[in-house]
């Protein structure tokens, strides 16, 4: 796989595109989230954090604009967004009520969604529960009495998960953590034996507390694959333009590749692949 170094000569490589002499920058502001792996904000792997890498190579691609990196709630971010131009998210999911004062770039990154991860040693005891495409149907792991599991509150899933979680004939005992941390805290020494979570958060716990062992992802039954992660900024001149700046560089295969180098750390090697597969799409009028 192309190392970091390497990235950053792809991406400069292309001639940036420069303002007339003298005209003056405008202020970007990059929101940033504390969403690790996507971004890291704390700890010894501050920095490392896919976005972050990938803001880090793309500014000097941008000439004509001062980038700033602030640091906020996804509340803040959208309120931001929606009520000042030159705000930009790098990783934004995209629905319609922000494509109202929201532009998004064309081509996205595709993420997994939460599978069911588990420790790699005990893959035996859910091949039960697989279907012949190797997912999880979580209506027949709902029917087991011996396994405990567990979720994070407060986070939005997809109706097969939803559905899991509040099946009021479930046998299978779930907890339910306050944070991802706690949840494969609670994996890694055996108290649970099965979480719902993103197979990318799995690298990134096992590197912060330096857990020994492996873990394991099924994808489920019935749930979407992945989703997608735009760069956005606001609908407004400076937004517009800085979208357009980066189409002009994504869109070639080459500097895609080369920008979507940092999550290959992060995502098993089939995920990655799809990530790199994903084409530019249609920018619709809207924008």
């Amino acid at each position: 796989m192309v190392r970091l170094g390497l990235l950053a000569v792809l991406l400069l490589l292309s001639p940036p595109l420069r303002l007339a002499a003298g005209s003056p920058a405008e202020a970007i502001s990059w929101m940033q989230a504390d969403l690790p792996p996507q971004s890291i904000i704390d700890g010894e792997l501050a920095g490392q954090g896919w976005s972050d890498q990938q803001m880090r190579a793309l500014f000097p691609l941008l000439p004509g604009f001062d980038h700033r990196i602030v640091q906020g709630s996804l509340g803040r971010i959208w309120y931001d967004m929606a009520h000042r131009d030159g705000v930009c998210f790098n990783g934004a999911a995209r629905n319609a009520e922000r494509e109202s004062f929201a532009v998004f770039s064309h081509r996205p990154i595709l993420v997994p969604s939460y599978r069911v991860i588990i420790r790699a040693e005990e893959t035996g005891r859910f091949t039960g529960f697989l279907d012949s495409r190797g997912a999880i149907d979580l209506d027949r792991l709902a029917e087991q009495t011996g396994l405990a599991g567990g979720y994070t509150a407060g986070r939005e899933h997809f109706p097969a998960i939803n559905r899991f979680l509040q099946n009021p004939k479930r046998h299978t005992r779930l907890e339910k953590a306050v944070s991802t941390s706690q949840l494969f805290n609670l994996l890694h020494g055996g108290r649970l034996d099965f979480i719902i979570s993103s197979p990318v958060e799995a690298p990134y716990y096992k590197a912060r507390f330096h857990l020994e062992g492996a873990f394991a992802s099924l994808p489920i039954r019935d749930d979407a694959a992945s989703i997608k992660g735009y760069v956005a900024c606001s609908k407004g001149p400076l937004g517009r333009a800085v979208i357009a700046r980066i189409d002009a560089l994504l869109d070639d295969n080459a500097r895609w590749a080369a920008y979507l180098e940092p999550l290959g750390r992060w995502m098993e090697p089939k995920d990655f692949a799809d990530a790199l597969a994903q084409k530019p799409e249609e920018t619709p009028v809207t924008q």
